[in-house]
């Protein structure tokens, strides 16, 4: 049994989960800047995109420039890249829908600096995170080449690629999230499908929760207790004998 461990709002929130349930990793917000530093530059900002949107593999690797909007920080997503018979293909997404991510603001900045470095930002068919030549990613390739030596030099193993997507699940749940925002973020089939993966990291936010409402009751019971303390001094201070004209 591991926990992540969030402060929202003053509350702490604790995310238990067991490993065995598909094997799920979850990481800090500190995990996911530590293995982005540990991959380096050229695929720090993908290691950051991935953790903060939930997108699948696939459609990272899919991503094209035009279907970024910094402006209003928000990705569309179309598209997924898979492998067949050595070849490299593009398609609709897994559920055959197209949805908009929004993104964080330091993550729009990231990426800015990303395309800018890469020369790109001014060519919309080009991928986002492709190879140094500008080719699709593979992921056949690009995982043991560049992803799990991060992870094992980071510390952080067992670490699969997918688990960046459970992590945003587990960000967007600690901050309380609706799981239809969950599911649409994600671009699950249904707020079910959302709830069988990953409603039993919904318990503790629930206990977060209700501390908070434990906060807002104490908060309106001490302000009536004020305002029946200032009525009763006006009370005692009135003097009957003193007339008003």
């Amino acid at each position: 049994m591991t926990a992540l461990r969030f402060e929202v709002n003053g509350i702490l929130v604790v995310v238990a989960h067991e490993l065995p349930r598909d094997e799920m990793r979850f990481l800090t917000p500190e995990e996911v800047e530590h293995l982005a530093n540990t991959i380096g530059p050229e695929y720090s900002t993908l290691v950051r995109f991935a953790a903060y949107t939930g997108l699948r593999a696939g459609e990272v690797a899919a991503l094209k420039v035009k279907r970024l909007d910094l402006m209003r920080g928000s990705v569309n997503v179309t598209e997924s890249l898979s492998e067949a018979h050595g070849e490299v293909q593009l398609g609709p997404t897994k559920t055959y829908a197209s949805r908009s991510v929004a993104l964080p603001r330091l993550l729009v900045d990231d990426l800015a600096e990303h395309l800018a470095v890469r020369g790109i930002a001014d060519d919309p068919e080009a991928f986002v995170f492709a190879t140094p030549t500008g080719e699709p990613m593979r992921p056949s390739n690009w995982y043991p080449r560049h992803f799990k030596p991060a992870v094992e030099a980071a510390g952080l193993a067992p670490l699969r690629f997918h688990d960046l997507r459970h992590t945003c699940a587990a960000l967007l749940i600690a901050q309380g999230a609706h799981p239809r925002t969950i599911m649409e973020r994600l671009g699950h089939s249904s707020v079910t499908t959302s709830l069988d993966r990953y409603g039993h990291l919904l318990p503790s936010l629930d206990e977060a929760l209700t501390e908070g409402l434990d906060e807002v009751m104490s908060a309106a019971a001490s302000e009536n207790l004020a305002d029946f303390s200032r009525t009763t001094a006006d009370v005692l201070e009135f003097d009957p004998s003193r007339k008003t004209l």
